[in-house]
């Protein structure tokens, strides 16, 4: 008798509940480069590819005069940045990715 009710003791207390594993979805990113156009508002995160390391510019102009310019090294493959619009004009502006060789990519962005 003690022997069933050692093994019931041990079957209750070996059973643990089980742990559900959460799937987190994947992140969702915007490739601003893959548009002709975007709208754009301050703060908002846009991503684009990058093959070689090298220091990129990601340059905001409009009719060919420099509006902004930022100058950074890019990891391979997906970088990231942010875009804050509250000192850039509501017009349409052109946003270009430019290496050592010249421009890269190239985009317009609507400024809200």
């Amino acid at each position: 008798m003690r022997k069933y009710i050692a093994l019931i003791l041990f079957v209750i207390l070996s059973c643990q509940p089980e742990e559900l594993m959460i799937v987190e979805p994947l992140p969702q990113y915007e490739m601003i480069f893959e548009e002709s156009q975007s709208s754009v508002t301050d703060g908002q995160e846009f991503s684009f590819e990058i093959i070689s390391e090298e220091e990129h510019h990601l340059v905001i102009s409009k009719d060919g005069s420099v509006i902004t310019k930022e100058s950074f090294l890019p990891t391979l493959e997906l970088n990231t940045r942010k875009i804050y619009t509250k000192s850039l004009p509501n017009d349409l502006l052109k946003l270009e990715l430019i290496n050592s060789s010249g421009v890269i990519k190239n985009t317009f962005i609507q400024i809200y």
